[in-house]
Order: structure tokens, then sequence, then C-alpha cells
């Protein structure tokens, strides 16, 4: 998609005199709330336009736009909205946006401690313990996470996987039937490909563990175990997920802590192999 760098203000108003009542509605919605359009959908936007989907979509194709998508990423730039949260800094001052960041990741972190049940914890160390085959996977920066996993349990002796391919990762899941597990990396838990890997585990009885930030997707309802990843709310339209994933591999570290206390004797010996090796 095509970025352009176009004044939505000036195109808007430059037009204005041509757009008919359903289209001046919009116009003035925009130029009213321009924060409010870059969070709110295309149906959230026709609703309190009360216009149609495809005369928002029209609306913008008339100020030079491919399509509504676009005009909210030009709102987002022209408003600064991706670093507007931050302090205002010069640059001999960083320091109030490295405050900002840490009372974010300290609040994700918090919160996602706070509500994580250790018993949840043991259980799916006690599945993890008896596991032949173990697939982690996650989709966009949510794969992050997903690596790490792999790599962390790789180190206590864990027979595991991660595929950046969700192709790769079903073909996996057929050698994993019966007693494999699966843990799954959505923030959402509304991403296709996680939901396709979800329902390949249930139908091959693979214990699914999701690790997601909304207790009421779709994803949630597949698990055998979930593990909630709360983070601070982000803007639409950012650098990219942070709080999130910092959240998400907090739940990683948990993950890996109730794993060797569970299962001792594996985690040292491969511990301690692991330092030889490594002299």
């Amino acid at each position: 998609m095509e970025i352009k760098n176009i004044d939505f203000r000036q195109k808007i108003q430059s037009n204005y005199h041509s757009f008919g009542t359903k289209k001046r509605r919009i116009a003035d919605f925009i130029l009213a709330e321009p924060k409010k359009v870059i969070i709110l959908s295309v149906q959230e936007l026709a609703s309190l336009c009360e216009c149609e989907q495809t005369t928002i979509v029209r609306f913008a194709q008339q100020l030079g736009f491919s399509g509504y998508t676009a005009l909210k990423i030009a709102i987002a730039r022209q408003i600064d909205a991706v670093w507007e949260e931050l302090p205002e800094q010069d640059e001999k001052n960083i320091h109030p946006a490295l405050g900002k960041l840490l009372r974010r990741h300290q609040t994700s972190i918090q919160a996602t401690l706070a509500e994580t049940d250790a018993q949840e914890l043991e259980k799916i160390a006690e599945k993890l313990s008896r596991a032949d085959r173990v697939l982690t996977f996650g989709a966009g920066t949510s794969h992050l996470a997903a690596m790490d996993l792999n790599i962390k349990l790789l180190r206590l002796g864990v027979q595991s996987n991660c595929f950046g391919d969700v192709e790769m990762s079903k073909t996996f899941l057929g050698y994993a039937a019966g007693n494999g597990m699966l843990f799954l990396f959505s923030h959402s838990g509304e991403t296709g490909t996680m939901l396709e890997l979800a329902k390949l585990a249930k139908q091959e009885n693979i214990t699914l563990a999701a690790i997601t930030g909304n207790p009421d997707s779709t994803l949630a309802k597949y698990a055998d175990h979930l593990l909630l990843a709360r983070s601070c709310p982000e803007p639409p339209i950012r650098i990219g997920m942070m709080s999130a994933r910092l959240a998400q591999m907090v739940l990683v570290d948990a993950i890996t802590v109730f794993f060797s206390i569970f299962d001792k004797e594996r985690s040292w010996n491969f511990i301690a192999k692991g330092y030889h090796e490594n002299e």
C-alpha cells in the first residue's frame, strides 16, 4: 500500500464544497476528532457518521488516498500520533522518554504476573515433562516470544521446535499427535494462522497452551491452558508492539522457571552440560 504524504486537513478544506451531506459529516468528524479517527474501524466511523462504509472509502479516495487505512496513517503521521504520548524532549535530554518506557514496562510486567496462576504454570510444567514433542509458534512480533521459549526449552532438555512457516508447523504437529504440546503466542488471539494450528492441535489431541492478551478470544477458547499477557494499551499506529511483547517474554520466563523446578534432574543435567560445552 502506497502511503502518500498528503495534508488531510488541507485536502478536506479544499474539497469541502464538492462533498454531499454524508461526506460533509465525515469531513466534520475527522477535522474535529482526528485522534479518535485513527482508532476507529471503517464500520465504527460509518456508524458514527450515519453513512455506509463504501462512502468512507470513496471519501478517502477523493482526497487522494488508496482507502481508509491510508487516510488513517496520514492522519496519524500529521498529528504525530506515534510519539504523542511521549514527553517533550530536546536533543540533550531523552530521560523523560525513557521514564515513560519504564512505567509502561513496569505496568505490563506487574499486571501480567499478578494475573498469572501458579497452579496453571505447574500444570503446564507437568505436561511439558511428559510431552514427546513440543512446538512453539507465533505470528509477527509474537514469533519472537515463541522463539525465545523454544531456545529455553531446548536448553532444559525438551525436544522442542519453532518454525517461522505455518505449513512446516502443521507438518510437525502431525508427528506430535497424542502426546505432544503446542504453545501459541498471539496478542489478539484472533490471528488466522494461530487458529488453524489450534484447530489442528485439537483434532490431533495435542495439548494447547495459549499466551494471549485477550481472554475472550477464539484462541483462548481452544486452549487447554491459558496464560494472559497483560500490557498497556498501545496506539493503533505504532513503531511496533512493545509492552505486549514484553508481557509475552515475562510469561516465557515464568514457564521456563516452573518447568525447571518441576523437573530439576533433567534441567540440571542439561544446564550442567551447557556450562561444560562452553568452557
